[in-house]
Formats: C-alpha cells, structure tokens, sequence
C-alpha cells in the first residue's frame, strides 16, 4: 500500500471552527492507526452502496486532486471540512428539539494506492481532548479503539473513474451520505427491507416442515427485529437473531442456516445497512398454525415471549396447545365454556 495524501481537520459545531491538525507522516504509530483504520472500513460487514449525483459536485471533484497530490489540495480538502461543518451545524439545529447532539470528530481524508487500485478515504474519527498520563493537561487526540463514526471509501480505476464506493454509517445520516457527500442511494430503504426480510424468510422456511417449532421462534424474533428497530445492521441480524438462539429441536442445523445468510446480502443484491422501512414489513409477518382441518392459529405480527404464550401439553392421551392469553379466555368464558 502507498499513501499519496493524508490530512486531519477537527470540527467544531459551537465554535463553527474547522482547525487543521498537524501529521507527522514518518510516525510510526500514524502508520499503524492508518492501517488498522482502513482494515476497520475495509472488512465492516454493515456497509451500503451509493452512486455520486451526476454534475461536478464539491466532494467528488476533489478526489482526482487529492490522489495525485495536486498544489491547491490542502485548499481543497479544507473547503470540504467547511462544507461537513455547514452540513452538521444545519443538521444540529433540526435536531435540536429531540435533545441530541451530533457526535464530535474530526474529518479525515486519506488516498493510496493498492492492489492496483487509486483508493479514497474520507471518514469522520473520534478525535478529542484528554488528560495528559504525563502532566494532566488537556491534550487532543485521535482514539484508537473508537476510530470511525462515518466513512466512505471510493475506488477509483487507472485513469481515475470511479468504479466503485461504499458508506459506512451506523445510524444512516442523511446529512453525512446526501447533505455532504451528495450522494444517491442505489437501493431504496423500501427495496432493501423487503428484499431482506424475504430472502430471510425463504432460508428460514426451507427447515419449516421438519423443525416448524425452531421455524416459529426464528421467524418471530426475525419479525420483532425489524419491528424494534429503525436502521438495520446486518451484523446485529445475524448476531441477535440467528446466533443468539438456542435450537429446541438438537438437530436443528443452526451453523448450515448461519453460513446461507450471511451470503444472502452479496447473492441476492440487498445492503448490509439501510433504515427500516416499516410498511414494507407488514406483508411478510403473518403465519398461521394449522391446529385441526378447519381451525387455524394465525401470528399478525411478533408476539414478546412466544415460547411462554404457547405450550404444548399432553394428558390423559390428548394433545393440547395451551395459549396464555387472558383477552381470550374471557371471550371463551362468556360464551359459555367451562374449565
């Protein structure tokens, strides 16, 4: 890997201050931040694809001069730092009546050149002050455990068209990937949650007949996902969802159904990261339980709890599903049912 440009500027929202941060290229511990930064956003499983708008917007007709390095370029890249604060300044005010704060950073632009590819780095870091081990003062700093808050990473091919760019950002903001970046998402949030939630639900259901009690818990802790959540990481799906469970059935080929979902994403064109389109979740959530012929238990949406509302009970060489619910037990009693 070469490092053609590398540049830190911190952002101050109250101030309306864009500071530049001095680099000392040769710094042995500046190398090792660099690489595990780009390992970090190389290897984030929750990622989406965007397209730049069409038109020599302001981030994207940066890129070519701050991979060869051009004179103006520090010029450049400081006009950017401008443009993120104008962007997150605006984005504090609307936000401002919901009593949350824009995370504090700094911007980082970073180019090199790898496996035969120009690469652009423009992430926000967390970079703030601290006390000094030494004499206690207050000292600014980059962090090394919490690196990123947002990054997009652009590839570029050997005459300087980009092929190819991804954003990470783990709560979606609009003003990091539209306001600042200009950018246009390739999937829409509608698209990407209904593709998701199918193609999840159709790995799931090919174990429906010979696991259904495994299929039912899955699929209603799948449904509450989506139903509790407004952005989607896929990593937390895969983690929360499908990991976490503790199969009833021990033949249940957990690990088998693990390693196909986590190729769905790439297989089946959906991003690993988007905002959850509620509506888009309501044709997908229904299921119903044969009992007899003509007598069906019918799920409209994710039920807390399942594994205790229902229960299978056998006595006196009768087979019953037991159903905790109080609503229907006093519908049943007022028409005339006894215990």
């Amino acid at each position: 890997m070469t490092i053609n440009n590398i540049s830190l500027h911190h952002l101050d929202v109250k101030t309306n201050t864009v500071t530049p941060i001095t680099i000392d290229e040769t710094s042995e511990n500046l190398n090792k931040y660099v690489d595990s930064l780009i390992e970090d956003i190389h290897t984030n499983p929750n990622k989406r694809l965007y397209e730049f708008k069409k038109g020599n917007t302001q981030v994207k007709s940066t890129l070519v001069p701050i991979i060869k390095n051009e004179e103006n370029v520090d010029e450049l890249i400081i006009e950017n730092s401008k443009r993120l604060l104008e962007k997150e300044k605006k984005s504090q005010e609307r936000i401002a009546r919901l009593n949350i704060e824009i995370q504090k950073g700094s911007l980082l632009h970073l180019s090199f050149f790898s496996e035969g590819t120009h690469k652009v780095i423009i992430c926000k870091v967390e970079h703030d002050e601290v006390l000094s081990e030494i004499n206690f003062d207050l000292i600014r700093g980059l962090n090394t455990k919490k690196k990123v808050f947002k990054a997009i990473m652009i590839y570029l091919d050997e005459n300087f068209n980009i092929t190819y760019n991804y954003v990470h950002d783990k709560n979606s903001s609009r003003y990091w990937w539209d306001d600042f970046l200009e950018l246009e998402q390739l999937n829409t949030d509608d698209e990407n949650t209904e593709k998701s939630l199918n193609e999840l639900d159709k790995a799931l259901t090919k174990y429906k007949n010979k696991f259904y009690t495994d299929y039912l818990l899955i699929r209603n802790t799948l449904i509450g996902f989506y139903r509790s959540n407004d952005v989607l990481n896929y990593s937390d799906v895969i983690t929360n969802v499908f990991e976490n469970y503790t199969p009833l059935n021990s033949d249940f080929p957990k690990e088998k159904l693990i390693t196909r979902i986590k190729e769905l994403p790439e297989s089946k064109g959906f991003d690993t990261q988007f905002k959850i389109s509620k509506k888009k979740i309501t044709k997908k959530i229904k299921t119903k339980l044969r009992l007899r012929s003509n007598l069906f238990l019918s799920l409209d949406d994710h039920v807390d709890n399942l594994k205790n509302v229902l229960k299978p009970i056998e006595e006196g060489g009768n087979k019953y599903v037991r159903i905790l619910s109080s609503e229907g037990y006093d519908k049943l009693k007022d028409l005339g049912f006894k215990e």
